[in-house]
């Protein structure tokens, strides 16, 4: 068991959470080999026809959403730095009124490859946040799951079989009985069983303070040197960064430094850019993976 376990009650399409991915980066590479993530499916849209966000000017139905989603996306992109693509975005509509769909094809992934269920659900975030993928089709979810290597006919089982639907519904009782209002929503756990559960997002340094108070300062983050190494072996794990995902993890301090980090390594052939709307991706290229 880790020191730290983090349950992040998330939803596969909230854009907090697609801003957490940079935080959790840096969580791993200073507290590397401490913290456990694990996920509760927490199903932030039933229906969007019955869905309302006013705060971010998100007032719910089929025939406004996806404008008012995806300004509210743009908007908070400025703040996180993850990449929103808005061209083609229609995520929702009269057919596909619902996150749910998503939220049971995770189940349906842990079912039958939960050593790639994590991966998976990221698949489902990058697809639907920087692709304008309608993420709730069954034909987009097998095609992510076979992009993983996910036994599709196990998979497709699991969901029209209605096994995944449960284990969904157990998640959304998990999320109620714990008073789980808002994604993300953090649940932060020793390993001695002290605990916090906190709202919203929060920041890498928020994080830090949660965890020197739960351990009485004994588990501190590391200081890090960035280097070409350690970010491979960060992508062993995650083979997809995205810009501000490197930033966070090796401690640049504007976005500007980790590009010009990045484009060397670009430059020399060892990493691919992958342009995603308001960001990009950096992956290993092919000649780098078989050396």
């Amino acid at each position: 068991m880790k020191n730290i376990i983090i349950t992040n009650f998330t939803d596969p399409i909230c854009v907090w959470c697609w801003a957490t991915e940079p935080v959790f980066r840096a969580l791993e590479t200073h507290f590397p080999n401490q913290i456990e993530f694990r996920y509760i499916s927490g199903g932030l849209v039933r229906d969007i026809d019955d869905f309302s966000d006013p705060l971010n000017d998100i007032k719910g139905g089929s025939d406004a959403a996806n404008e008012e989603i995806i300004s509210h996306w743009l908007e908070s992109a400025d703040r996180h730095g993850m990449p929103i693509k808005p061209d083609g975005f229609h995520l929702f509509s009269k057919e596909y009124p619902s996150t749910y769909p998503q939220n049971i094809a995770y189940k349906a992934a842990q079912m039958v490859a939960p050593d790639k269920a994590d991966s998976y659900l990221r698949r489902i975030r990058e697809a639907t946040f920087t692709e304008a993928k309608v993420t709730s089709r069954l034909d987009v979810q097998v095609d992510l799951a076979k992009e993983l290597g996910i036994d599709t006919d196990k998979f497709l089982e699991a969901i029209n079989s209605g096994q995944a639907t449960k284990k969904f519904n157990a998640d959304l009782a998990i999320t109620a009985s714990t008073g789980v209002d808002v994604f993300p929503t953090f649940l932060v756990k020793t390993a001695q069983a002290r605990q916090v559960l906190v709202r919203s997002f929060n920041t890498f340094e928020d994080f830090v303070e949660i965890i020197s108070y739960l351990t009485d300062g004994a588990l501190k983050p590391i200081e890090l040197v960035a280097s070409y190494e350690a970010l491979a072996d960060l992508m062993t794990k995650h083979p997809r960064l995205a810009l501000e995902e490197v930033r966070q993890a090796f401690d640049f301090s504007t976005r500007d430094e980790a590009d010009k980090w990045l484009n060397q390594f670009v430059d020399e052939g060892r990493l691919i850019k992958e342009e995603a709307g308001t960001s990009y991706f950096v992956r290993l290229s092919s000649d780098t993976v078989k050396d």
